[in-house]
């Protein structure tokens, strides 16, 4: 790694995101979102393998040496990871296909082809009709990493970790001046398969003297962890100070940092897709960490059939074939099913999310930008499933045919997902993955054209999927017809 120097884009990313993160709380925000992903084995990187460039067709291979098991954590004397009844058993992670970028041309506006084996049959014609409970959604469990005996560092550890906390306050200096200050940090650590680290952390505030200052504190080194001590041995390391009074840099030395830490499943909040927390104390305050990207699971839990969910025989009634889409804005061409080819549509205030029912196959498919809020790296998902749907019809609402209530089973045969970590220099990625298919269980509700406007939802109010609580948003919130 060359030597420390100021980066610019921590600087330009910092200020503008600590007030932002003011505006979403009054308070600090206790989200701490991350950005992180797997990246190659370079001192600022953290993958064991090279994913594809950005637009360069390569293949993102990325380790899979997932663990099955519910629990995961590192600490408590123990950097295996290997859960209680656990020992031996392995999977492999998630098949990760091509890393192209968003390829040449618009993907067409068609899916891809789901069964259209059977006939549809219309909303009341042979539905199973019965009362209407429904359960809590709940998760499924959590697979862990393995970790190779030659690393210097546990698996869980090597990525991008990030965290932002930001608040506001009212102040008055010593002329009796009021004056409003947004003050808080971001910390970023970086740790590579052999162990090197980049750790930066930069904070704003005021001082008795100073209505505005800023410290940013940079290293670089070697990372092991022994136990539960994670142990930084900077090779360098420097504090950039700006106050009233100038800018003064400043050598801290090499001495060894001792960070105490564990590293648990964590969940992004929005997408909710699931990634690494690490809480680390022993620093100049404790960290909150997040990684932006996790390689999926191999073998994520399949929950079983809720008890209280009715299986139909019914392939999607007449009324639900076609194409539905999120809002009036959405952008449904961003995923080509057939071609694999992608692209992140605009952001533009409306969900981009699509739906088909074609004979008795369905597809879906949804983009999300920025899933780690906060950070200078971020994280965008392109998520997309095809397989087959079996509804039952539980409740004509008020008999009057246009309000319908009932259980739907979603079996996938495939599910695709792409991720973007971008804004994070020689870290910018494309990483595509072939998922394990899993069967998810759903509410729906569909208003008819008799009761404008025509709409399906589905609420997700049983234990889920690995990847169904990502699409729940969507299928809560509902699609209206496009075709």
């Amino acid at each position: 790694m060359s030597s420390l120097h100021l980066n610019a884009r921590w600087v330009a990313f910092l200020v503008p995101a600590l007030v932002a993160c003011t505006q979403a709380s009054d308070d600090a925000s206790e989200d701490g979102a991350a950005g992180a992903r797997q990246s190659p084995a370079q001192p600022n990187g953290g993958s064991e393998n090279t994913a594809g460039e950005a637009g360069g067709g390569g293949v993102a291979a990325v380790r899979s040496d997932d663990v099955g098991g519910e629990s995961s954590a590192v600490g408590g004397g123990t950097p295996a990871v290997v859960p209680d009844g656990d020992s031996g058993r392995g999977y492999s992670g998630a098949a990760p296909t091509d890393g192209r970028d968003a390829a040449a041309g618009a993907p067409s506006n068609r899916g891809g082809a789901p069964s259209a084996g059977a006939s549809a049959t219309r909303l009341g014609e042979g539905g199973t009709r019965t009362g209407d409970g429904h359960a809590g959604r709940g998760g499924a469990g959590g697979d862990t990493e393995s970790v190779p005996p030659e690393a210097s560092v546990p698996a869980q550890l090597v990525g991008i970790w990030q965290e932002t906390r930001a608040s506001s306050g009212d102040y008055t200096n010593a002329y009796g001046q009021d004056f409003s200050m947004t003050s808080g940090f971001s910390v970023q650590l970086k740790i590579a398969p052999d162990g090197s680290y980049y750790l930066a952390h930069f904070a704003s505030g005021v001082s008795a003297s100073c209505a505005h200052v800023t410290h940013f504190e940079q290293s670089v080194g070697i990372a092991a962890l022994e136990g539960a001590t994670l142990t930084l041995r900077p090779s360098e390391r420097r504090l950039d100070v700006q106050d009233c009074s100038g800018s003064t840099s400043l050598d801290l030395g090499t001495d060894p940092v001792a960070l105490d830490i564990v590293v648990s499943d964590a969940w992004h909040e929005y997408g909710h897709i699931r990634t690494w927390s690490m809480q680390a104390t022993g620093g100049p305050h404790p960290y909150d960490l997040m990684l932006v990207h996790r390689a999926p699971l191999g073998s994520p839990a399949q929950p079983d059939q809720p008890s209280d969910f009715v299986l139909g025989e019914d392939p999607p009634y007449a009324e639900l074939q076609g194409f539905w889409v999120g809002d009036d804005g959405t952008d449904s061409q961003f995923f080509d099913p057939e071609t694999g080819d992608f692209y992140f549509p605009e952001l533009n205030g409306s969900p981009h999310q699509w739906l088909r029912f074609a004979g008795d196959g369905y597809e879906t498919a949804l983009a999300l930008q920025g899933v780690n809020s906060d950070g200078p790296c971020k994280s965008d998902v392109i998520y997309y499933e095809q397989g087959t749907a079996l509804f039952s019809l539980l409740e004509d609402v008020g008999g009057q045919g246009s309000h319908f209530v009932g259980h739907v089973r979603l079996e996938a045969t495939r599910a695709h997902l792409v991720v973007r970590v971008r804004e994070c220099d020689a870290d910018d990625r494309i990483l595509r993955y072939d998922l394990p298919v899993q069967t998810s269980y759903y509410r729906w509700i569909y208003f008819s054209p008799d009761a404008p406007p025509e709409r399906i939802s589905f609420p997700c109010d049983f234990p889920a999927t690995e990847w169904q609580p990502t699409l729940c948003e969507a299928f809560e919130s509902g699609f209206y017809r496009s075709d």
